[in-house]
């Protein structure tokens, strides 16, 4: 009786293509989908520059928040740029835009890099002033 515990060297080559097949496909899922990935640690620095511009901006009075234009942060986030953009928007819909002043105006603040698309903070800027 012969003893058949190994594998044959046409076996083993066999095994040797399907794997690697497998990994040329998933090497190539890997390529394709990497551009594709937002790099967190921009994504988490894009939000807290987005944060701190509202800050900044809804810590003005009323009459003093207004749109900015786009401009580069300082270091170390000169990698990113930064632009407000406030509307007047109508007490029946904040999202719509109105022509006149209204006692609300809504502040988007956005943010960009070269590792992150263009991403968007909106609040809201109330004044109980009387007209």
């Amino acid at each position: 009786m012969k003893n058949n515990k190994g594998l044959t060297i046409i076996e083993l080559l066999i095994a040797v293509v399907i794997i690697g097949i497998a990994f040329y496909a998933l090497i190539k899922v890997f390529i394709v989908l990497a551009p594709r990935d937002v790099d967190a640690r921009s994504l988490s620095v894009g939000t807290h520059l987005i944060n701190r511009r509202i800050e900044e901006v809804t810590m003005k009075s009323f009459s003093n928040v207004s749109s900015e234009s786009a401009a580069a942060f300082p270091a170390p986030f000169n990698a990113y740029t930064g632009q407000i953009i406030v509307d007047y928007v109508t007490t029946a819909d904040v999202n719509s835009v109105s022509a006149s002043p209204t006692p609300y105006k809504r502040v988007k603040a956005r943010v960009w890099g070269t590792k992150l698309p263009t991403i968007e903070g909106v609040t809201l800027v109330v004044t109980y002033e009387v007209r």
